[in-house]
């Protein structure tokens, strides 16, 4: 289900044709998901079929089991039946059920949101480690995951003397994080390359990135391979 889209349809091998549509205003409410997300959601009290549009179209096969569905009211999202709160379905939205399980419902919902709005999924991630501590603990920290704002200076080739980066490597001159005035290298994979490249010098960054060295040779500066580049 894409944004804008007003029309799903699924494809199964167990069911009589049928095509159902979303509500026209169906692309403001999934407009806070990113990537497809599995959530549960309560049954048949919080959630109702879509209005199927004229059958005499041109059809594919769709599951009961999985006609797009829309909240009655306001609907708590759950990580699984009964468990933490994540979310909430607006009653203009639409969901497709996955699994039903003792009055609950698995469900997938589509949309986007701000990259700079999202954080990784992984528990080495530090927002609030700093490059000095890098620095005191280049061990500790080696593999932790760092989210900062950075001042770009500018893109480089790594020389022989940087110990700690191929030679001929890729890597942007930065200073960070901001409120910080340390020197860091950033390891650029090859995709971010073009993209670093178009940064104008004194740019303010978000990267995240994991710390491939705290306190490298001989300059101590650390070094960090980069995995997202964004401008605020």
């Amino acid at each position: 289900m894409g944004q804008g889209s007003n029309v799903v349809v699924m494809a199964t091998a167990e069911c009589t044709p049928r095509r159902w549509a979303l509500p026209s205003n169906a692309r403001h409410s999934v407009a806070g998901y990113t990537l497809a997300c599995l959530v549960f959601l309560p049954g048949a009290s919080s959630l109702g079929a879509q209005k199927p549009v004229d059958s005499t179209a041109t059809l594919k096969f769709i599951s009961p089991a999985t006609v797009p569905l829309r909240a009655a009211g306001t609907a708590e999202v759950r990580a699984a039946p009964d468990g933490t709160v994540t979310g909430t379905v607006l009653k203009t939205g639409a969901v497709i059920p996955l699994a039903r399980e003792r009055g609950w419902v698995r469900v997938r919902m589509e949309g986007w949101v701000r990259e700079s709005d999202l954080l990784p999924v992984d528990s080495t991630l530090r927002i609030a480690i700093s490059a000095a501590d890098l620095r005191a603990d280049p061990l500790g920290s080696k593999g932790k995951l760092v989210r900062w704002k950075v001042e770009i200076l500018a893109l480089q080739r790594a020389d022989a003397l940087r110990r700690d980066l191929v030679e001929g490597e890729p890597y942007l001159l930065a200073r960070g994080p901001i409120g910080e005035n340390a020197m860091l290298y950033l390891a650029l994979p090859p995709a971010l390359v073009d993209e670093a490249r178009a940064i104008t010098p004194l740019t303010v960054v978000q990267i995240t990135a994991r710390v491939r060295n705290g306190r490298s040779a001989p300059t101590n500066v650390p070094v960090l391979d980069v995995e997202t580049l964004t401008l605020p």
